[in-house]
C-alpha cells in the first residue's frame, strides 16, 4: 500500500500570503523527500496564523495544492485528518513556539500526545525563544512533551538543538542548515516567467521594510562611486513584511532617480528576479540564501539579536559574518528607538558595507558540500523513520479519519 504523508508547515507564508521563503523551504523538502519516497504521496498543509476559520482551503501554487487551515483549528487537524497518515513531517520555519495556541507544531492535543502513531518527525524547524525560555519558560512542557512524542527533531541552529537537548531524549534531537540550501536553483526556476530588467549597469536590488529603507537609500544615493556602477532596483520581497510601502516610499521621494518594481511576484517568480541581480541588499533570511546560491554579492540586514539569528547561525557556516549588516548598530532600528542614527552620521556607517559589497564580485556560491552533506543526512533520516515504521497498524486511527 502506498505510504500517505503529511507535511505540515507555515509553507504559505504566515498569513497566506505566499511568502517566497517558506514556499522554497515547502520545493526542498517534497524534491528531498519525493527521491527517497518514490512510492509516497504527499498533502501539503499550511498554518494560517491570524485567519479565522474552521475546516480546511486550498490553493494553487506553482503547480503544489496548500490546504490551508487557521490555528484555531490545528488541534482539531491534528485529532482527525492528520491522525490518518502513516507519517507527519513538521516544519521548515519558526514552528516551535510562540505560535498562537493551540498548537499543531507542539501537538498540543493530548488524544495526539497519547496516540502510537502516526509518527512525527520535524523538518529543521526552528524557534524564536531563547535557551532561557526554551529551557525554563513557559513553554518547556509542551517542548519537551513534542520531543518525547517525535521520532525525529530536526532543527535549523545549534542552540536550539543545544537547548532541546536539555529537555531530554537528546539522540532525537539533531542540526540541520536550512533545507533550501541543498536546491539547484536553475533547476527550480526553470519555465519560471518574470519581467527581464532594462539593464545599463550592473544591477543592485534591494529590498528592506520600510522603516529601514530610506536611511539605506539615503546612503547609496550618497555613494556616486556605487551609482557609477549601479543601477538600482527596489522591489517587494514579501508581503509579510509589507516590502511594497519600502518601494512606494522611495519612489516618492526619489522618483526616477531609481528603479521600481511596483508588484509582488509568485514565490519562485520572486527568486527568479533576484537571479537577474549582480548584487543584493535584504534583510529577509531567505532572500539572503537565495542571493547566496545565486552566487550574487550580498548584505543582510539583520535585525535578531546575535544569539538567536538566523542569518547569523547561517553565515558562520561559512565564514561570512561580514556580509551581516546589524540592525542597531547601523541606525536601522524603528524610529522609536532612542538608538537611531540620522543624516550624515547614518550615511557613514553604511559607507564601510557599501564599498565591501562593490568588491566582492559576483560568482559561484561558497563550498556547500559539507553543508549539503548534513541536509542529506536529515532527509535520510526521516525518509528511513517513515519507511521504516508501519503506522498501517494504527488501523483504529485510519479508519476513523481518512485524510481530507
Amino acid at each position: 500500500m502506498k505510504r500517505r504523508v503529511a507535511l505540515v508547515g507555515m509553507y504559505g507564508g504566515y498569513f497566506g500570503e505566499r511568502n517566497p521563503g517558506c514556499f522554497l523551504i515547502l520545493e526542498a523538502a517534497l524534491r528531498a523527500l519525493g527521491r527517497r519516497l518514490p512510492d509516497a504521496s504527499f498533502d501539503i498543509y499550511s498554518e494560517d496564523a491570524i485567519g479565522r476559520f474552521h475546516g480546511l482551503r486550498s490553493e494553487l501554487v506553482h503547480g503544489r495544492e496548500l490546504r490551508y487551515f487557521s490555528s484555531q483549528w490545528g488541534q482539531t487537524l491534528l485529532e482527525t485528518s492528520l491522525m490518518g497518515y502513516d507519517a507527519l513531517v513538521l516544519g521548515g520555519d519558526i514552528i516551535l513556539a510562540p505560535p498562537p495556541a493551540p498548537s499543531v507544531f507542539l501537538l498540543d492535543s493530548p488524544a495526539f500526545l497519547a496516540s502510537p502513531g502516526p509518527p512525527v518527525f520535524y523538518n529543521a524547524a526552528h524557534s524564536a525563544l531563547s535557551r532561557e525560555e526554551i529551557v525554563d519558560g513557559f513553554h518547556t512542557e509542551r517542548l519537551r512533551g513534542l520531543c518525547e512524542r517525535a521520532d525525529y527533531v530536526g532543527v535549523r541552529t545549534e542552540y536550539v538543538r543545544d537547548a532541546l537537548r536539555e529537555l531530554g531524549c537528546a539522540d532525537k534531537v539533531a542540526f540541520c542548515p536550512d533545507p533550501t540550501l541543498s536546491l539547484d536553483l536553475t533547476e527550480v526556476l526553470r519555465g519560471v516567467e518574470v519581467p527581464r530588467l532594462r539593464r545599463e549597469k550592473k544591477i543592485l536590488g534591494l529590498s528592506v521594510m520600510a522603516h529601514f529603507i530610506e536611511g539605506i537609500v539615503d546612503a547609496i544615493a550618497a555613494d556616486a562611486t556605487l551609482l557609477r556602477e549601479y543601477d538600482v532596483w527596489v522591489y517587494p520581497y514579501s508581503r509579510q513584511y509589507n516590502h511594497i510601502e519600502g518601494v512606494l516610499r522611495i519612489q516618492q521621494k526619489y522618483g526616477d532617480r531609481f528603479h521600481y518594481i511596483e508588484r509582488y511576484q509568485d514565490p519562485l517568480a520572486t527568486f527568479a528576479l533576484m537571479a537577474q541581480f549582480d548584487a543584493s541588499i535584504n534583510d529577509t533570511y531567505h532572500g539572503t540564501i537565495a542571493a547566496l546560491l545565486a552566487g550574487i554579492p550580498f548584505l543582510v540586514i539583520d535585525r535578531e539579536d546575535a544569539a538567536r539569528s538566523r542569518s547569523r547561525n547561517l553565515l558562520r557556516l561559512f565564514s561570512w559574518e561580514d556580509r551581516i549588516v546589524t540592525a542597531r548598530r547601523h541606525g536601522l532600528t524603528d524610529p522609536a528607538d532612542d538608538a537611531l542614527l540620522l543624516g550624515d552620521a547614518l550615511v557613514e556607517h553604511w559607507r564601510e558595507p557599501l564599498q565591501r559589497l562593490r568588491e566582492r564580485p559576483r560568482g559561484d556560491p561558497p563550498d556547500l558540500g559539507p553543508v549539503r552533506a548534513i541536509i542529506d543526512a536529515h532527509f535520510d533520516r526521516i525518509a528511513h523513520g517513515i519507511a521504516a515504521s508501519t503506522s498501517l497498524t494504527n488501523t483504529t486511527a485510519r479508519t476513523r479519519a481518512r485524510p481530507a
